[in-house]
């Protein structure tokens, strides 16, 4: 499970959902993408801090938003780099398991830009985690410089036709994990199981996922589709948990 758990650690918010189902099904691995202000912030949050501690000890594990705005130079490697030692000071190499590169071109042109990136990353700590979000099927290259990309970022119907072949055809020469996907717009746990049930196809060959009901409007920019976790959650996890075991999917 790839979580953007892009939401505020109040007392009772879904950050606290996110460590009572860690602990509670430790057989599906739930990632939090954490995104204190865009970043890391000036300081420490404290709230974060809190909810990142009981996140990890109850068995999830963290990994910290940093936005690179598609390699475009408007964020500079400096200040990408800032942004990840902050984060590795603010809340310890013990809470944070790696980075979400979001924002990431899928153009060949900006590929040394995300090496340079990929390789300070590992320079620090070869152990934590590179994801990439370019948010769609990126050239082939980019494979060397995330350990997984999201390949799909979108509506639950746009994904039921995710089809990497045959232009894309790169990605099965990996695991299944060198790919995640992001879904919304998935109304109902029927829905929910419908994209999980397409990731893990052949064809997509898709082995992080997430599925939410909230919605979003890309032609208007209305919506936040990582506002809380989904109303079906619980059903969310129990389907991963089934399509890892090849049990048949829990009752919606």
């Amino acid at each position: 499970m790839l979580v953007p758990a892009y939401f505020y650690p109040l007392p009772g918010s879904s950050w606290d959902q996110l460590a009572a189902t860690a602990q509670a099904m430790p057989s599906v691995t739930i990632t939090a993408i954490v995104n204190p202000n865009n970043g890391p912030g000036a300081k420490v949050d404290a709230q974060y801090a809190k909810a990142l501690r009981a996140f990890t000890q109850a068995g999830g594990k963290a990994i910290a938003y940093v936005a690179t705005s598609y390699g475009s130079g408007a964020v500079s490697q400096a200040d990408i780099r800032q942004h990840i030692d902050r984060y590795l000071a603010f809340y310890g190499r013990d809470q944070i398991s790696g980075f979400f590169l979001d924002e990431m071109s899928n153009k060949a042109a900006q590929l040394g830009f995300y090496r340079e990136v990929y390789n300070y990353i590992k320079g620090l700590d070869s152990q934590l985690l590179v994801l990439g979000n370019p948010g769609t099927l990126p050239v082939g290259d980019y494979a060397s410089v995330a350990d997984s990309l999201v390949t799909f970022e979108g509506q639950a119907a746009a994904y039921e036709r995710f089809n990497p072949q045959p232009q894309y055809g790169w990605v099965y020469q990996y695991a299944s994990d060198k790919q995640a996907m992001l879904v919304h717009d998935a109304l109902d746990c029927r829905a929910m199981q419908s994209s999980l049930s397409t990731a893990a196809t052949e064809r997509s060959h898709t082995g992080w996922v997430y599925a939410t009901d909230l919605h979003y409007d890309y032609a208007n920019n209305i919506g936040d589709p990582w506002a809380r976790l989904p109303a079906y959650w619980s059903q969310l996890l129990a389907t991963v948990d089934a399509i890892n075991k090849g049990s048949a999917l829990p009752s919606c």
